[in-house]
């Protein structure tokens, strides 16, 4: 199921799949890097255990309840520290033995669903200009995502992937 990407910058938590060659992978994995941090999130070095490839954090809780609670989520999700709290997952997994099916998905923080939108889409946008060939299921909710892997929020939850 494709969804609206402006529905997802603001009402709901959202996840875009893609197929690239697996030879591609180290290469996804560096564009999707440099466009979350230009979204300000910073990188968190998963555990093995987690079955993520990258996990990408920004803001606090204190920040989240502040700019959530106060309406001013609608002027801005960027106070420095105290930025809109969220968690972005990147999974990759086989599809067969020459591409791999990569998942971005924001499980945690719909106060940030407009920057991470918006990084997902250049991280893309930059394989496609590399000239990668890049199969795009497009955007869904990251609670559509397959309940086993770590991109959905209740299964990154249960992982400890959210706090």
């Amino acid at each position: 199921m494709t969804e609206d990407p402006r529905r997802l910058r603001w009402a709901v938590n959202g996840a875009r799949t893609f197929r690239i060659p697996a030879d591609a992978a180290d290469v996804a994995l560096v564009e999707i890097d440099r466009a979350m941090q230009s979204a300000h999130f910073r990188a968190d070095v998963p555990g093995a255990e987690a079955g993520v490839q990258r996990i990408h954090r920004r803001g606090s809780v204190v920040g989240d309840v502040l700019i959530g609670g106060s309406g001013l989520s609608t002027l801005t999700t960027r106070l420095g520290p105290l930025s809109a709290r969220g968690v972005a997952v990147t999974w990759i997994g086989p599809v067969d033995a020459h591409s791999i099916r990569v998942i971005v998905s924001l499980v945690a923080g719909s106060h940030v669903g407009g920057d991470f939108v918006d990084g997902v889409d250049e991280a893309v946008r930059a394989l496609v200009s590399r000239g990668i060939p890049v199969e795009d299921d497009g955007w869904s909710r990251s609670v559509d995502v397959d309940e086993t892997l770590p991109a959905n929020p209740r299964r990154a939850a249960e992982l400890g992937l959210t706090r």
